[in-house]
């Protein structure tokens, strides 16, 4: 299993672009891959992608030429376009000028599966496509590249629930799930205290979105979607607020120090959780500690 988005070009199998300039390789174990290329004027010989891949540019218009068996011909690629590149999918770029922008990446077999969990048609082919982006898709994808910047804990909780967001967005537009009703469903109050309880327990642990709808007994993007019309916020909005909660209790609580109370909320690196404890309570945690 590759930690990166990759493509097979000729015998090999390499980084889809030769310059990343953000990865988060723990997500490569749970079947995604979220990355942000920046890369000058280049060309790409034939090529196949090695999982599911969407990429939204972000940069300025630039000028390509594609050779696809879906498309190909000069064009203007803009900013909100999507790229849609199914596993396996051939094709040879030209890029005039300079391409930024955000990748997501799911291996075959994850993206499967949520669909499946969800009654969804997981058999219906995705389609290589260059194309504007749908609003909805726009605004997640620019969300998880936003999200990507921050800082984060280790499990990358917040990636995982924007990345599975799109998925479901996705499969939506392309009518392999049908779309919810406008009311939606909500978690019964033994749904929701079961996964309070269960985030809770494992806050310093790694926590998935299957982990949590599994809490709930339901399918990922049931649970991403009754989740946050009960509790108003997303999952991993919920995690974080639980996380800082923690992390203000421990500070005014125990004699732990910063890095040990990053530890105890699930961060692996000290600057990240003081970061993300600055962004979410405004002030450092050393003197949030030193006010009690």
């Amino acid at each position: 299993m590759s930690d990166s988005i990759s493509v097979r070009q000729g015998t090999q199998i390499i980084p889809i672009v030769p310059n990343v300039i953000r990865r988060h390789p723990a997500l490569a174990a749970r079947g995604l891959h979220v990355e942000h290329h920046a890369i000058e004027a280049t060309d790409f010989p034939e090529r196949e992608p090695q999982q599911h891949n969407f990429f939204l540019y972000t940069c300025p218009a630039v000028q390509a030429e594609i050779k696809s068996p879906e498309f190909s011909g000069v064009r203007w690629i803009r900013p909100g376009a999507l790229w849609v590149m199914p596993q396996g999918c051939r094709h040879q770029v030209r890029f005039e000028g300079p391409v930024e922008g955000v990748a997501l990446a799911f291996d075959p077999v994850r993206f499967d599966d949520l669909v499946e969990a969800s009654g969804g048609n997981s058999s219906m082919p995705i389609v290589q496509s260059l194309a504007a982006s749908p609003p909805k898709i726009e605004h997640l994808m620019r969300a998880l590249d936003h999200e990507s910047k921050l800082p984060s804990t280790h499990d990358h909780f917040g990636l995982e629930c924007i990345a599975t967001a799109i998925a479901l967005a996705l499969s939506q537009h392309a009518r392999a799930i049908a779309a919810p009703p406008k009311a939606g469903s909500k978690l019964a109050p033994k749904q929701i205290r079961a996964v309070q309880s269960y985030v809770d327990e494992h806050l310093e642990e790694s926590i998935t979105l299957a982990k949590l709808a599994t809490a709930a007994g339901l399918s990922s993007f049931h649970f991403l979607r009754a989740f946050k019309q009960s509790m108003g916020v997303t999952p991993g909005q919920y995690v974080l607020d639980r996380r800082m909660e923690r992390a203000r209790s421990l500070l005014k609580h125990s004699n732990l120090n910063i890095a040990a109370v990053g530890i105890k909320v699930g961060f692996d690196h000290s600057s990240h959780f003081t970061r993300a404890f600055h962004r979410a309570v405004g002030i450092a945690p050393s003197i949030f500690r030193s006010n009690f």
